[in-house]
């Protein structure tokens, strides 16, 4: 079972984002900042946040509208992007490799853009570059609907019921099906507090290339990028990688095979294990 996450905390300024503060670091090393995927929270990163921390200082935070973090009116992918550079400025103040998931690698990729100073490396796990299709109606609207009743039975039902956003390591196809990490039993606890709003956005959807591709040409900070197969779920598919090669001058593909969308949370220890390369490396490069 993982350990839990130190005391959350709030930042004082405005949006008032809940986070978690490994402190301490060895001397030298640089910060990481967690940011999870849509839906999830800060928790999610409950089996590799304390590995982290015997090493570097770690920040994790719950993006606007999950977890403990506030509800707001903007959704928008600049938004998440946002709220990145915020904790950097207001919590880390130094340059952090920033890591994330799906949106959270969005979230990081465009927080290093926007202010590449404040970035010494980005790795991104399964990042979606076309970002703002919009969710299937008929698939999210049952869990919409009982975290606006907040109806505890009826978002337990929703949530056995969702899609895995890849298969389990034993081909199961729902939370509901799950064991372990991504039991429903614990997902449900990181989605109970997402605001219905968020949900809404994304079935209404967003013109997000755009911006992405602006992302991209002005990405200068050394970048990994964890992938698993497009077959079982993953966002990274051939077009995709190329997409990224083009654009990011330093730039590594790891791919894990038999794993899709869910990559750290299925294989905590090879997510590990091949993420530190890549931060000795910059470590030898500061």
């Amino acid at each position: 079972m993982p350990k839990r996450l130190p005391r959350t905390r709030t930042l004082k300024s405005e949006p008032r984002l809940a986070h978690y503060d490994s402190g301490g670091g060895a001397p030298g090393e640089p910060a990481i900042v967690l940011a999870h995927a849509s839906l999830f929270r800060s928790e999610d990163w409950e089996n590799v946040f304390p590995r982290l921390g015997t090493r570097y200082r770690v920040v994790a935070y719950d993006a606007r509208g999950h977890g403990k973090s506030p509800r707001l009116a903007d959704y928008g992918l600049r938004a998440f992007a946002d709220d990145m550079l915020h904790v950097l400025r207001e919590v880390v103040k130094t340059p952090a490799v920033l890591m994330g998931h799906s949106l959270g690698a969005l979230a990081a990729l465009g927080a290093a853009a926007e202010e590449p100073d404040l970035v010494a490396g980005l790795i991104l796990e399964d990042p979606s570059l076309s970002y703002g299709t919009p969710w299937p109606r008929e698939t999210y609207a049952p869990l919409r609907d009982a975290l606006a009743a907040a109806d505890a039975v009826a978002l337990g039902r929703a949530v056995a019921k969702l899609p895995l956003p890849s298969p389990g390591p034993r081909g199961e196809r729902t939370y509901g099906e799950m064991r372990g990490f991504y039991a429903a039993e614990r997902v449900g606890s990181y989605f109970k507090d997402i605001d219905p709003a968020f949900i809404d956005a994304r079935i209404a959807g967003e013109d997000a290339k755009p911006l992405i591709a602006a992302w991209l040409e002005r990405i200068a900070a050394p970048t990994l990028v964890i992938a698993g197969e497009p077959r079982l779920g993953s966002n990274v598919d051939d077009p995709a990688e190329w997409r990224l090669k083009k654009a990011i001058k330093d730039l590594t593909v790891k791919r894990f095979p038999g794993t899709g969308h869910l990559i750290h949370g299925y294989r905590p220890e090879q997510f590990l294990e091949n993420i530190e390369p890549f931060l000795r490396r910059l470590r030898s490069a500061t």
